[in-house]
């Protein structure tokens, strides 16, 4: 599976990161009474598994629980918390890191045959934190062309 150490690392990063983020920006939204909206980015293989990355899989499942956490103990502070689970994003450091042909096959993935684009993210990520979605919280929205349906 992983070593202790590949474990401890990916969780250092991908999970207690955003767990000592929330936990500061939480403490400021509580001090002022303004309330809020946290956004935690996961992953599809949070929700379907994965055959490989298990310690990335474990983090960003870990992800999702931490977003029903927040929204259950802090919803009635006006907090709202959600997280966006990623498919194939363009992004710099995924899209050029591939060879040509597993670009090609991982376009191939979803329904929509094609990757998504970061500003595709941030537009989603924008809906939710403005009071459009004032009265949801807790959820995780997939962002994957259409690969994990749910």
């Amino acid at each position: 599976m992983t070593t202790d150490d590949e474990l401890d690392k990916i969780i250092e990063v991908d999970l207690k990161g955003s767990v000592r983020l929330s936990k500061a920006v939480i403490n400021y939204m509580l001090k002022d009474a303004i309330g809020g909206v946290i956004i935690n980015i996961s992953s599809t293989p949070a929700i379907v598994g994965h055959v490989q990355g298990a310690p990335y899989t474990l983090a960003k499942a870990a992800l999702i629980a931490l977003t029903k956490h927040i929204a259950m103990e802090y919803g009635r502070n006006n907090i709202r918390a959600y997280t966006l689970a990623l498919g194939n994003i363009a992004t710099e450091a995924t899209f050029n890191s591939m060879s040509k042909e597993n670009r090609r096959k991982a376009g191939e993935e979803a329904s929509m045959k094609r990757w998504g684009k970061p500003e595709e993210v941030a537009k989603v990520a924008a809906c939710l934190a403005g009071c459009n979605f004032s009265f949801t919280t807790g959820n995780t929205i997939v962002i994957d062309g259409g690969t994990v349906l749910l």
